[in-house]
């Protein structure tokens, strides 16, 4: 087994956990979440949500530097040969859209959801229902265009492979 090959799995294994985590918050957390007492809502928010913060960064990170070690590892390691390759074809053009939807994406977590974690873990501590009334807003809207974005990557990239 060559590196190639190595990178290969890593990215799409962390990018199948990373879509697969947003899933569960779309269609699991964020509805339970929703139906919970407002008493206990606080609790559930602190002891859950920082885990899924931190588990989104591994696979997002993971996922964008898998996928960019394994793009240059294709191309004998050579940027320009890379560059060249990613806009020269419509498969090139469709891994790098999907590339940089994921990067986007990925940026967005560690600078946008890094701002809403804090307000998430102080909702432990307050049970004022406007302060969570914004942050499930937040936590509804946030995943859902987040799976949109990953969706459309996987679309993209499955494009590239199958030549579909």
């Amino acid at each position: 087994m060559n590196i190639t090959n190595i990178l290969r799995w890593i990215h799409i294994l962390a990018g199948a956990a990373w879509l697969g985590e947003v899933v569960v918050v779309n269609f699991i957390l964020v509805p339970v979440l929703v139906r919970l007492e407002p008493g206990k809502r606080g609790w559930f928010l602190a002891a859950i949500f920082p885990r899924i913060f931190r588990l989104a960064s591994v696979f997002s990170l993971t996922t964008i530097l898998a996928g960019a070690a394994l793009n240059l590892s294709l191309n004998s390691w050579q940027i320009d040969v890379a560059v060249v390759r990613l806009t020269s074809s419509r498969w090139g053009w469709s891994i790098l859209t999907g590339g940089l939807l994921g990067l986007g994406l990925t940026l967005f977590h560690f600078i946008a959801e890094h701002r809403l974690e804090p307000h998430v873990v102080a909702a432990h501590e307050e049970s004022d229902n406007e302060a969570f009334a914004l942050i499930l807003r937040r936590l509804q809207i946030i995943p859902r265009a987040g799976l949109g974005v990953l969706v459309l990557t996987f679309l993209l990239m499955m494009f590239a492979v199958r030549g579909l």
